[in-house]
């Protein structure tokens, strides 16, 4: 029986006990039976026999009167008194048996914890022992910065030797499960600390030192590392949180969630749609981090790529408690020709897109699958290229075929929104040729109509009244009336929160007008601004209904046309047949942050008449195409991937960034062809017609966490923040198969091509670490350069070397670990800056600075989704 549940049966059934003490009847502490064998009563184990009592008072004052007794049991039957000496306070129903224990400690006699009003102290935990175990992986390499050219006989690689010694701790993420070809990527559950760290850090910073990482199958023989050609780590996220800060799981509802925007600028490598987590910090104005991020080296090189800092500077977390994984890990494992503890590479089963070399080729040391290409099972959709006009199309504008103007009003009027579309093809000279639209005001549904018949009869101005209706956070729909002078404005949201709604806007920023329905439903109007709920303006509508039905509430609101003063918005309806909006939704009912935002649009569009013209636009210039694309199940029952993506990637102008004028195509959904956008969750990396092998030999793996640590000294301890800096897209790029005449190609006297990209921007923060991340095969330099912002053109002429990064390839002689020595794959070691006694430059001060950065790859074959990013610790 639980503690718990005899608590409850012993307080009803006490009996009378001597001071400090507590006895119960009908409950027996026994736990193995104390009667005794064929008469013959002795003492066993932790039980003392105490031979026979008339009543259980007797038996009692045997123990509480003694210095070595805490428990004792007395059976009424039998009389048999005993002493139950282990301290185990566990009893279970017993007829005619009383139990009593020591609840209140007296000098020298602890009570027994769980009897009565026992409370046991609290353990001190163990103290901080240093440690003399070797690192996990081995021997790390590190990139010499400028003057710290002697690293290699001053500074500690091996953790334990640090400073003031370290310890460690491991621990093991949940595990993984995948078939060939398909990407796992989501966050996994947080894992609990262990128990003794998170004892001896209770209320204290713990100094991360560094970490290790490897990804293992668990075997009765120990650990067992999984290859990187087996199981291709792409990149992964983590967090450890203490306890003043919480973690939350995100579960994203749709491409066009509004927090996948926002978090997405936070994030080093994006974020998985799948599941994500994020972390609350509930103590903002804590004197040390309350959690920390662990996400550097964090692609196919995190093995063995030094993922540490120079004495005395630390990542700190206060009262660590648990840490959250998120990897992205692609299935390369070709089952029929590799096994899992290190054979020769052999490329299995690529799609079409695939531009790794072919199988059997002296180069084929790594699967194209790694690289994300495009499959035939992902469909992009194009955002439309289309506006609606209060005149006629230009010549070149006008749509021909009924099919693209029914296509084109679905993805212009948004009826995957809520909009509901009536077409119809008609061949009528009093109408306009080709594709109107028509608003209805009664229900907010639109008239498409494609006229195929030639005609006279134009698109016009002269209408009075235009509708429109749209479905985001907030339902919104508008009716404009000239003749009324009237604007009627219907809104519905959760009935017990807040909800608004900004008109002609795209971002706080804009500073628009808005109506705010908070939790009771009161409207009120405001001007907000960046981030700021702004000023409250003077009524200009009238709240003509406000009805909750079910967990919804809806406002019908009215007001003329003009907006009351120059802060309230007036509305046109012929400038806002495409009218953008802000909306928002609160987690409580008073105005506040908002639980999610999102920027959309709504078409207003004449009431009768002849309607608004359809009309083609030109499309966007390059790097501007958007769109999404959509992950296509086939009927293979291991095939689970589903989804879709909204392309975000974003290629600044040179010289930010030279991708833009070599019109990579990652920069534009157009002409994207592969990398990480095309890998999500469950994805596989197959064409359609392509079946997942292998499904009878699933992959079954984790991975493991060795985190070096010692207490936290305010005086010696300086903490790290990361940073991510990028000069692609701003993550990724593609790299030309290089010839003659590619920008950014150049031939190496030893015939390799050599792709090379460049990108100035600004810094901030002492550098106390650089990680520059990259994908094997192609990485083969990325270097840094400082330039005071005097300096006009910052570039590798002008700017002063502050780091420069080689990756160390497999199979090459340079690796000291056998199991992670994979010909093809790399380590990228970082650059680390600290006191000049470890062999090291001081940390660089980029504040104030322009920096400008160096990639190069390998381009004898072209490579989906290579990366350009540089993950940064300063202080």
């Amino acid at each position: 029986m639980s503690t718990l549940t005899f608590a409850l049966l012993g307080t009803a059934c006490a009996a009378p006990a001597p001071n400090g003490w507590a006895s119960f009847n009908g409950m027996n502490d026994c736990g193995t039976p104390c009667g005794c064998k064929d008469g013959d009563c002795k003492s066993f184990g932790a039980f003392t026999f105490m031979g026979k009592t008339n009543t259980s008072d007797e038996c009692e004052a045997t123990c509480t009167t003694a210095s070595n007794c805490s428990i004792w049991i007395h059976s009424s039957s039998s009389l048999h008194c005993w002493w139950r000496g282990d301290g185990v306070w566990s009893p279970t129903a017993g007829n005619g048996v009383t139990s009593g224990c020591r609840q209140i400690s007296s000098p020298g006699q602890a009570c027994v914890n769980g009897c009565g009003a026992c409370v046991s102290p609290t353990p001190q935990p163990a103290p901080f022992v240093p440690t003399n175990e070797s690192n996990m992986n081995g021997e790390y390499i590190l990139s010499p910065t400028p003057n710290g050219q002697d690293y290699k006989t001053k500074y500690p690689l091996n953790f334990k030797d640090f400073p003031g010694g370290v310890e460690y701790f491991d621990i093991y993420m949940p595990s993984i499960t995948s078939y060939y070809s398909q990407v796992f990527w989501t966050g996994l559950p947080p894992v609990d600390l262990p128990a003794d760290i998170v004892a001896r850090y209770d209320g204290k910073g713990m100094a991360v030192v560094g970490f290790e990482v490897d990804q293992v199958r668990r075997t009765p023989e120990g650990d067992v590392s999984v290859p990187i050609n087996v199981a291709y780590n792409h990149h992964f996220e983590s967090v450890m949180v203490g306890k003043k800060a919480s973690l939350e799981k995100l579960v994203f509802d749709g491409p066009n969630d509004p927090r996948i925007a926002e978090l997405e600028a936070k994030s080093g490598h994006g974020i998985s749609r799948h599941a994500h987590y994020i972390v609350h910090d509930h103590a903002p104005d804590n004197s040390i981090p309350t959690s920390a991020n662990f996400a550097a080296g964090n692609g196919g090189e995190y093995r063995l790529s030094y993922h540490g800092y120079a004495p005395g500077y630390v990542q700190v977390i206060d009262s660590p408690r648990q840490f959250q994984f998120t990897p992205m890990q692609i299935d390369t494992w070709n089952r029929d020709e590799m096994n899992l503890t290190g054979s020769k590479f052999v490329q299995g089963p690529v799609p079409r897109n695939s531009w790794s070399p072919p199988t059997g080729s002296p180069d084929s040391l790594y699967s194209g699958l790694l690289e994300c290409p495009l499959t035939t099972r992902i469909r992009k959709d194009i955002a439309a290229s289309y506006s609606a006009k209060a005149a006629a199309c230009d010549a070149d504008a006008v749509i021909s075929t009924s099919a693209e103007c029914f296509e084109a009003s679905t993805k212009l009027f948004d009826a995957a929104g809520g909009v509901v579309l009536n077409n119809e093809a008609v061949s009528d000279p009093t109408k306009p040729a080709g594709c109107t639209a028509n608003g209805v005001a009664a229900d907010g549904s639109l008239q498409i109509i494609f006229n195929s018949a030639s005609s006279t009869t134009k698109c016009s101005d002269s209408f009075t009244q235009t509708a429109g209706k749209t479905e985001s956070l907030v339902g919104v729909m508008v009716e404009l009336d000239s003749a009324a002078d009237k604007a009627t404005i219907t809104l519905t949201g959760p009935s017990t929160v807040w909800f608004g709604v900004g008109f002609h806007a795209q971002a706080m920023k804009d500073s628009p007008w808005t109506i705010i329905v908070d939790g009771t439903g009161k409207v009120t109007e405001r001007k907000i601004s960046d981030q700021s709920p702004g000023t409250q303006l003077a009524d200009s509508v009238t709240v003509v209904s406000n009805t909750v039905a079910g967990a919804n509430r809806t406002v019908v609101l009215t007001r003329a046309l003009k907006g009351l003063t120059a802060d309230h918005y007036t509305f046109s309806l012929t400038s806002d047949m495409n009218l953008p909006f802000i909306n928002a939704v609160g987690s409580g009912p008073t105005l506040a942050y908002h639980k999610a935002k999102m920027p959309a649009t709504l078409s207003l569009l004449p009431v009768g008449g002849v309607g608004a013209c359809v009309c083609a636009v030109a499309p966007p210039p390059f790097g501007e195409g958007k769109g999404s694309m959509t992950y296509v199940q086939t009927a293979q029952k291991e095939d689970i991937g589903e989804g879709t993506v909204g392309f975000g990637n974003k290629c600044a102008p040179q010289p930010r960034s030279d991708l833009l004028a070599m019109k990579n195509p990652t920069c534009d959904v157009r002409n994207y062809v592969g990398g990480q956008l095309a890998c999500h969750h469950m994805f596989s990396l197959l064409d359609a017609d392509q079946e997942i092998p292998y499904v009878d030999r699933p992959l079954t793996y984790q991975h493991k966490f060795r985190f070096w640590v010692q207490p936290y000294n305010e005086s010696y301890h300086t903490n790290v923040e990361q940073v991510h800096w990028g000069i692609a897209s701003p993550v990724e790029f593609d790299v030309p198969k290089c010839a003659d005449g590619i920008m950014g190609c150049s031939k190496n006297e030893d015939g390799m091509w050599v792709h090379t990209i460049r990108g100035t921007y600004s810094g901030g923060g002492k550098l106390a670490a650089a990680h520059f991340h990259c994908h094997a095969p192609t990485c083969l330099s990325m270097i840094m350069y400082r330039c005071n912002s005097s300096i006009p053109v910052c570039n590798e002429t002008t700017g002063e070397l502050l780091c420069a990064e080689y990756p160390v390839y497999g199979g090459t002689g340079k690796i000291a670990n056998p199991a992670m020595d994979e010909p093809g794959f790399i380590t990228q070691p970082p650059c680390i800056w600290g006191d000049p006694k470890y062999g090291l430059d001081e940390p660089v001060d980029t504040t104030g600075y322009t920096l400008h950065s160096v990639k190069t790859s390998n381009a004898n074959y072209g490579h989906h989704g290579e990366m350009a990013w540089q993950q940064v610790f300063v202080f």
